[in-house]
């Protein structure tokens, strides 16, 4: 519905009703097959729905199985598999792998030669996130995507050894993306953001409620774990956050470092 510009489902089947005349198709309005595919009312993988809507729309099983940008993959995707997370961390590659699109970005990602390696691509990614937001540039569906899989990475390494990579900002970044209006937007023209907004502050709790020294990291009490999940913006500012990853390209309106704030 999203692509054609529709706001109804009625709208979507009664188009697709009209082009798959052209492809010897029955009526498939009547039967309520798309209303089913757009509810998400079945029990079984809907094979048959989604390779007819593949005559249509090349990307639709893509799309539905991996979501818009990527997302759904980013969200339940298997966090162990390098294949399937890492993949979507486009800072790895470059640092404005967010804002490229499809062909763009699979030029870059051919042609890359020295990817950087997680810890580099987790503060950049932060980094560049919060510059964006300090300029007013618009974040894409991708940087939603890139900090789920980052947020989620850290999440398994931290899980399988003690690791010294300070991953607070991530779920920070999250929370900036579903603050952005056109990734808002997007997401609702979907149908989609109450889910993906509730599934991430959902995600961030129980990683609170079980990891304690994630906890600690953020000097959250037991009691405090849901007001931080709903709103971490408040708790920790963009500022504070230039000053833990110290670059050296961080903008000029970010706090002092404090040893020269000391000093004036």
């Amino acid at each position: 519905m999203h692509r054609k510009g529709f706001v109804k489902i009625n709208q979507l089947a009664a188009w697709i009703n009209r082009e798959s005349e052209k492809l010897g198709w029955t009526d498939t309005q009547t039967s309520n097959k798309w209303y089913k595919l757009d509810n998400g009312d079945f029990k079984h993988y809907p094979t048959g729905p989604i390779e007819m809507l593949g005559q249509l729309f090349d990307d639709a099983k893509l799309i539905f199985e991996d979501g818009p940008a990527n997302l759904w993959r980013a969200l339940w995707g298997n966090a162990v598999d390098p294949s399937v997370l890492w993949t979507l961390c486009r800072t790895r590659i470059c640092s404005d792998g967010p804002w490229l699109d499809d062909a763009e970005w699979r030029v870059a990602e051919a042609t890359s030669v020295s990817p950087r390696t997680f810890h580099q691509t987790l503060r950049e990614f932060e980094g560049e996130l919060l510059l964006a937001l300090n300029y007013r540039e618009p974040l894409t569906l991708n940087h939603l995507t890139e900090a789920i899989a980052l947020y989620r990475l850290h999440q398994t390494i931290s899980s399988l050894a003690v690791s010294d990579i300070d991953g607070i900002g991530l779920y920070r970044c999250i929370q900036h993306c579903l603050e952005a209006t056109g990734i808002f937007h997007e997401l609702d023209d979907y149908g989609g953001y109450d889910l993906v907004r509730s599934e991430l502050v959902n995600m961030e709790m129980n990683r609170l409620d079980v990891d304690r020294a994630y906890r600690a990291s953020i000097g959250l009490a037991e009691h405090e774990v849901a007001h931080y999940a709903s709103a971490s913006l408040s708790w920790i500012t963009d500022d504070d956050r230039w000053d833990t990853l110290d670059l050296d390209w961080a903008p000029s309106t970010s706090k002092a470092p404090k040893i020269l704030a000391h000093q004036t």
